[in-house]
């Protein structure tokens, strides 16, 4: 057999021995068709407070730990990369302890009442907060796995970033300069690397617009996923062109590319 071939075969090899099903999201119907898995390109897209940045955290962050933590499986782990360019890191930990504190007990505390803008009869009481407060251990047991950060990135920064922790993770050979060959040094960790939202990408002087930016970007993350084997989350607003009346009328609410 040729090398590509060799490489094609172990690739389907490990899919028969049950090493290429992923980790599932947490949701059933979502479940059957997708799970989180190495060199995938995944694109959330949605209205503006349509709850894009909920799912992707529910899908592709929480409810994937969660079970890595229950289920302690042996053979598969995970690691992500937050590029948080909406919310800061302190806003992004208070929602997961909030859904956290909701899924353990029912008890709603939202992040308003966490951070105290409410009115002084809504604050927090010192119960919910000695409550609060045992969630130390679960968020640190989360950043070992998760790295987030936060504020608006350009396309070279993001690109840095993961080339250097690629560097630091693997090996790059570049024996054959154009057709580069990686080695993971942990083949079985999933790599993720969330961008939320693309469009607040900063622009650069070589990218003079924000479609130039998003385009350079996206080019970037496809060289990640597939040099690197990483898998790309991108959260994405619709256009206003989602909205025309024309379309609504005619039932024409299908996101297209175009969107």
């Amino acid at each position: 057999m040729n090398n590509s071939f060799d490489q094609l075969n172990v690739e389907v090899l490990a899919g028969m021995e049950g090493r290429n099903s992923g980790i599932p999201m947490g949701f059933d119907r979502l479940n059957s068709h997708v799970s989180i898995r190495n060199g995938m390109y995944y694109l959330i897209g949605g209205y503006t407070g349509s709850g894009k940045t909920s799912l992707v955290d529910d899908a592709f962050v929480l409810n994937p730990m969660d079970w890595l933590l229950e289920t302690k499986p042996k053979d598969i782990d995970m690691e992500i990369i937050y590029f948080s360019m909406e919310r800061r890191t302190n806003f992004k930990l208070a929602k997961w302890i909030s859904r956290k504190i909701f899924l353990d007990t029912g008890m709603i505390i939202p992040v308003a009442r966490l951070f105290g803008w409410v009115n002084k009869d809504l604050r927090l009481t010192s119960d919910e907060h000695d409550l609060f407060l045992t969630y130390d251990e679960y968020i640190a047991t989360l950043l070992e796995k998760v790295t987030i950060i936060a504020g608006p990135q350009n396309p070279t920064g993001i690109r840095k970033y993961v080339d250097k922790y690629a560097a630091e993770n693997g090996h790059l050979d570049t024996t054959d300069k154009y057709h580069p060959v990686y080695t993971d040094n942990k083949p079985n960790k999933i790599k993720l690397i969330i961008s939320d939202h693309i469009g607040l990408t900063k622009l650069e002087k070589e990218l003079p617009t924000k479609k130039n930016t998003i385009d350079k970007s996206s080019e970037d993350k496809q060289r990640m996923r597939d040099l690197y084997g990483y898998s790309i989350v991108d959260v994405s607003q619709f256009n206003r062109d989602i909205a025309n009346p024309m379309r609504i009328k005619n039932g024409d609410v299908e996101p297209m590319l175009e969107d």
